[in-house]
């Protein structure tokens, strides 16, 4: 009993330090950088998808928050569930743009030419502080992370302004526009006028704009959608969702949410749906195109996963697996630690556990950064009742956890388990 307890308090002063940076790893990483442009230093957040070190070929589509302090918060909580939990919509680098206080933040987010709310002095400096995006920011963050080619951009009021406004003269810069409540009403709906001249004549490569408003009446946004409606610009798919019942504020995260799934349409499949699918090929058929369309190569929704591997086993077909995951390998590449982790389970159910923990070890090199996929032998070798090697690789997950920065939901399954394993193996 004494041993138990003395392993017990090891443990877990062997991971005390993990829980201050998982406390932090939804802030972000703040960073600051000196811009020549606006003659300032400028700060910003980044924060990472929890599975960035798992696969470092992995690359992801950046979205870009305007208002960074006082969104962040709201918009990464969104992306953990939406993205990193939920699955119904890739994984996803955020970018959080600080401001630098209310006055200048308007004069930043106010097109030439409109006076900021506040201020009617101050004239508007949204193209300086655009090309500091473009020309500084943008850059950096292409240069230091793993970035997709699709941009995205989000303003949410004044900053839904500026949104507009980097469409009108940077319509390249960004692949998605979400603009949420955009202060067009600024000098007697000024900007709707110069959109309709700009709009008319653009021919800028396809993008996409989302417009939406709460339940304001005075933001002006209907003469807009208007100016869009009778133009019809081809270059510009553009979509407006009316939020009734959110004020203000409320939208902000509502609209967020709407613009990314409409954008990542197809990427998460209902279980209903996949009930239906003729074959695992077919899933394939799906995801292939559209992982092309997004310019990105993450792997596919654990559902979808699943099914795959249950068409098999369901349809007494496993003789056909082997042949699929040399396509799956071939096509969907960043997806085979997926697909090898979801076989190894079925294969140490319906064949033997020690089966299911060969699967793995023949792969484990090559997802060695992977906390999955180290977690997964782990359990497999568990299955098996090889407590010291399930042990072992626990350790091996908890080690990554620490160098990755884990979420805390990660590091609590991995201690657990670790003091389970422990426990087991001294009884």
């Amino acid at each position: 009993m004494i041993k138990k307890i003395f392993c017990i308090l090891l443990l877990l002063f062997a991971v005390l330090p993990v829980w201050t940076l998982a406390a932090s790893n939804m802030q972000g990483k703040r960073i600051v950088i000196e811009s020549s442009l606006l003659g300032e230093s400028r700060e910003f957040q980044v924060l990472l998808p929890e599975n960035y070190y798992a696969d470092p070929s992995t690359r992801y589509p950046v979205l870009y928050l305007l208002d960074g302090d006082y969104l962040f918060h709201g918009a990464s909580g969104l992306l953990d569930l939406l993205a990193n939990k939920g699955q119904l919509i890739p994984d996803v680098i955020l970018v959080g743009i600080a401001d630098k206080g209310t006055d200048k933040y308007r004069q930043y987010m106010t097109p030439k030419g409109l006076t900021a709310p506040l201020k009617e002095q101050d004239n508007g400096r949204a193209s300086e502080f655009l090309a500091h995006i473009n020309s500084e920011l943008t850059p950096y963050i292409e240069k230091n992370y793993r970035t997709a080619d699709n941009t995205i951009l989000f303003g949410h009021s004044i900053g839904g302004l500026f949104v507009l406004n980097a469409l009108l003269e940077s319509p390249d810069a960004f692949t998605d526009y979400l603009s949420s409540s955009p202060s067009v009403w600024l000098n007697d709906y000024a900007f709707v006028k110069r959109a309709k001249k700009v709009f008319a004549k653009s021919q800028h490569e396809p993008v996409s704009l989302y417009l939406s408003l709460g339940d304001e009446t005075r933001m002006g946004q209907y003469g807009l959608i208007d100016v869009l409606d009778d133009l019809q610009p081809k270059n510009i798919n553009w979509h407006f969702k009316h939020y009734p019942d959110e004020n203000h504020v409320s939208v902000a995260l509502f609209s967020l949410r709407h613009s990314l799934k409409k954008i990542f349409s197809g990427w998460f499949i209902a279980e209903r749906e996949l009930n239906k699918i003729e074959s695992p090929d077919a899933l394939l058929d799906h995801y292939k195109p559209l992982l092309a369309a997004f310019n990105i190569n993450q792997a596919i929704p654990t559902p979808s996963v699943r099914a795959a591997i249950s068409y098999f086993y369901r349809n007494k077909k496993q003789a056909d697996i082997n042949q699929f995951m040399l396509r799956v390998n071939k096509e969907l590449p960043a997806s085979e630690a997926a697909f090898v982790m979801m076989l190894a389970s079925y294969v140490g159910h319906f064949d033997s556990p020690q089966a299911g923990v060969e699967r793995l070890l023949d792969k484990e090199e090559n997802f060695k950064h992977s906390i999955e996929f180290i977690k997964a032998i782990a359990v497999a070798y568990e299955k098996a009742k090889d407590n010291k090697l399930a042990f072992d690789y626990y350790q091996k997950a908890l080690t990554l956890a620490k160098e990755q920065n884990a979420n805390q939901w990660q590091v609590n399954i991995i201690e657990a388990k670790l003091l389970q394993t422990k426990v087991i193996e001294n009884e």
